[in-house]
């Protein structure tokens, strides 16, 4: 059977496709090797925050601070047993206590209780080598107790950008789709939202029929998704994520597939067969027109905007296997994009465009230079899908299965580090990764 049949068609498979769903996938966190050696990150001394009142707090800073940034592959954590101190405060800092622990930068930090049950967190992040702090303390007011972990992140995403030059993306959230078992044979399907790393993850949409592909639009407030209909089929929805408020912009006779946002937020890119094999399609959300992109026999699925809306990524059999190209918006030309392997498919740029994640040889996660065509593999397994990167493209979120088991997944975009999302349970897949949240 075609590969393509798998993969761009896969709404006819749908439910066959969920029974592979299950649980308990053991946690991954891998190392690689790159010529031979291995590659560390930066190494980081991370403190736990002195709490105010000598309060036990649920979700301890240091420790999500130190999953975001060892997750981005860029960061190594220090153990706490190579500590000489715990200084929370400046005055208490003494660097060779850290150069000892073969720190290169240190983060301290206390929370504060303030009046109406809200908290204040201060930090301050060093340059051990240089024995400077990078920028003065700063602080997070107003915070509920449940925000403290949003602190953590922005806390992470100041380290990020600090010690690697680039954006940072850890205050972001995650979609997916998780499936639970009603009754014997009978699922109930949840679109749900969750902080990046899976915490927090709640329904916003919910269907006893299958669902898929969810797609953020640029400024995170709507998701676009797959679900079905007992009449009608496959429906492209667009859900307000503030209101609950959904409404169908495509349902043609046939599949409607794989919505993609543009990156002005005004357009959909999708699949559908409504005039035969399934082609590229655009819908204005302003004037509410569907605007043709492709026109082929063979099957092309699973369009992917380029970050400056002015082409398409897809995929394709055009060639005889699954392979993705690219398509300059209104000029009506495609060009074949991939040509390592006989299987490349569910392509997505990062934010500068440089870079392509895309799963390859029908199940290994792989970031594609566009420039090159090199690629690097970032997973080695047989049932890895839907890729997408972070919002600052260091890191990509997919699915993985080992053994008909699922989870959530995260690598590093070099390949250096995965790590599973153990905050995420049940029968998972569909990830796709949001933009940064605004402030």
């Amino acid at each position: 059977m075609n590969k393509m049949i798998s993969i761009g068609l896969r709404l006819f498979f749908i439910s066959a496709l969920f029974f592979f769903f299950n649980t308990n996938v053991n946690a991954q966190r891998l190392r690689g090797e790159v010529g031979g050696g291995e590659i560390r990150g930066i190494p980081i001394a991370i403190v736990p925050f002195k709490a105010g009142n000598g309060e036990i707090l649920q979700h301890q800073i240091d420790e999500v601070i130190a999953f975001n940034l060892q997750s981005s592959g860029k960061f190594d954590p220090i153990s706490k047993a190579d500590y000489l101190s715990f200084p929370s405060t400046d005055d208490q800092v003494r660097f060779k206590d850290w150069r000892f622990a073969e720190a290169e930068v240190l983060v301290i930090g206390e929370v504060w209780n303030l009046d109406g049950g809200l908290y204040e967190v201060r930090f301050h992040i060093y340059d051990v080598a240089r024995e400077q702090q990078i920028g003065a303390g700063k602080r997070i007011p107003n915070l509920r107790k449940e925000d403290l972990r949003t602190a953590a992140h922005i806390i992470s995403d100041e380290v990020y950008q600090a010690f690697t030059g680039r954006p940072a993306a850890f205050n972001s959230n995650i979609a997916f789709v998780k499936r639970s078992q009603i009754e014997f044979q009978r699922y109930r399907y949840q679109l749900m939202v969750a902080d990046w790393d899976g915490y927090g993850a709640r329904e916003v949409y919910g269907s006893f029929n299958p669902l898929l592909s969810p797609s953020w639009s640029p400024d995170g407030s709507k998701l676009a998704f797959v679900s079905f209909a007992e009449q009608s089929g496959s429906q492209i929805r667009v859900l307000e994520l503030n209101t609950g408020q959904h409404n169908v912009v495509a349902s043609f006779k046939g599949i409607n597939s794989a919505p993609a946002w543009s990156p002005d937020g005004r357009r959909l890119a999708y699949s559908t067969s409504r005039h035969g094999s399934p082609d590229i399609y655009i819908y204005d959300t302003f004037s509410q027109q569907h605007q043709r992109i492709s026109n082929h026999y063979g099957i092309d699925t699973e369009p992917a905007w380029s970050p400056d809306g002015s082409a398409l990524l897809f995929t394709s059999n055009r060639s005889g296997k699954p392979q993705i190209y690219s398509t300059r918006v209104g000029q009506g030309n495609s060009s074949r994009v991939t040509f390592e392997g006989d299987d490349n498919a569910n392509a997505s740029y990062d934010f500068e465009g440089k870079r392509i994640t895309l799963v390859h040889e029908g199940g290994q996660i792989a970031v594609m230079n566009e420039e090159s065509g090199r690629i690097t593999m970032l997973t080695n397994a047989k049932y890895d899908e839907s890729p997408s990167f972070s919002p600052n493209g260091d890191m990509v979120l997919y699915a993985g299965e080992e053994r008909f088991q699922t989870a959530l997944l995260v690598a590093s975009s070099d390949g250096r580090v995965r790590t599973r999302l153990e905050l995420v349970s049940g029968d998972v897949r569909e990830p796709a990764w949001s933009p940064i949240k605004r402030q």
